[in-house]
């Protein structure tokens, strides 16, 4: 016999421990009057509805039924009292005390008299809405992923568009490929072990990864300085692109490939509310005189362009006497992870 049935067979004055059985149950049942009132609540739904029982009887089942709700209980109900279904259940939300709602798993039914004329409308009610959190969560969590995939196959199927043309043979391609992929899994890392878990990654902890990943021991060489934000997966990835460039550039080219040559990397924010901006600056300095070098080539594409659009924002490359001078702007909110 279902739990529902015992509830029946107890009205009808055909089980003695009925009385037991509605006070002590640990779900929610409720008898309530064919014109919606509730008539009697047990304590575990008074409990769950945060409502007294007596403060229960003064509303209707439709008073703490959500409102996208109505139209499909009440076909419900008037199905039952047609006699085109004897019960039904379903998952619905109701408004607590509150004011806050709640899922619960309703199933009903309805008590006829001995000509099977309606009596009373007989309904039992678990709250679901931990498992509805948890289903919630997890479906969060699978989008998040799916979206992080496709944002990860997108920014290889720009890396490749961009170095293919570049490069002399596939070697030359797979190689290069490889060594902004380890960029990107450096951002990745820090993503992971963020406060954020996976959706922020501090923009020091950055900086410095992508710097020691070049310089191993000899990272002094690059001084980081600016309120350590946690910027949000957009931005760390194409950060991680624009530090292996400028990186690579300086061991290469630039101020790293004299002894003395050190890097400054700064940022600051400015303004106000809605209207604050972010500023990056990634300085070289060094004694010998630095020549402007890649110009046009994939490095410049990222430095100039997509980091910039990854940001909504814009970038500018300066050679000085020292070296280069490369700063991004941004608005804030594109650049740190959302609170």
């Amino acid at each position: 016999m279902t739990f529902f049935r015992k509830l029946e067979r107890g009205l009808r004055g055909l089980d003695s421990d009925h009385d037991a059985t509605f006070e002590n149950a640990a779900v929610g049942i409720a008898y309530i009057a064919l014109d919606g009132r509730w008539l009697s609540v047990n304590p575990a739904l008074a409990k769950m509805m945060q409502y007294s029982a007596d403060a229960l009887a003064e509303w209707s089942f439709l008073s703490v039924t959500h409102p996208e709700d109505f139209e499909t209980e009440l076909e419900f109900a008037k199905q039952l009292l047609l006699g085109e279904i004897e019960q039904f259940a379903r998952e619905k939300r109701y408004r607590r005390a509150d004011g806050t709602y709640i899922w619960a798993n309703l199933t009903a039914g309805l008590k006829r008299d001995e000509q099977g004329r309606p009596e009373m409308f007989i309904a039992v009610i678990e709250d679901i809405s931990a498992r509805k959190k948890a289903e919630a969560e997890k479906a969060f969590i699978i989008e998040e992923q799916a979206h992080r995939s496709r944002n990860m196959l997108s920014v290889i199927s720009a890396l490749v568009s961009l170095l293919a043309p570049t490069c002399n043979s596939v070697p030359e391609l797979e190689q290069r490929l490889l060594n902004r992929l380890s960029a990107i899994s450096l951002s990745n890392d820090e993503l992971l072990s963020g406060a954020g878990a996976g959706d922020a990654a501090s923009l020091e902890r950055l900086v410095l990864s992508q710097a020691r990943a070049f310089l191993g021991r000899d990272i002094t060489r690059i001084a980081v300085s600016g309120t350590d934000l946690n910027i949000n997966t957009a931005c760390a990835q194409a950060f991680s692109l624009a530090l292996y460039e400028l990186m690579s550039n300086a061991l290469k080219y630039g101020a790293l490939r004299e002894p003395e040559g050190r890097i400054e990397a700064t940022w600051i924010l400015s303004g106000a509310g809605d209207d604050m901006r972010f500023r990056f600056e990634w300085r070289e300095i060094s004694s010998v005189p630095c020549a402007a070098h890649g110009q046009s080539g994939f490095g410049a594409k990222v430095l100039e362009t997509m980091t910039p659009l990854s940001v909504r924002g814009h970038a500018e490359r300066i050679f000085g006497a020292q070296g280069l001078v490369w700063t991004l702007e941004a608005p804030l909110s594109a650049v740190i992870a959302p609170i």
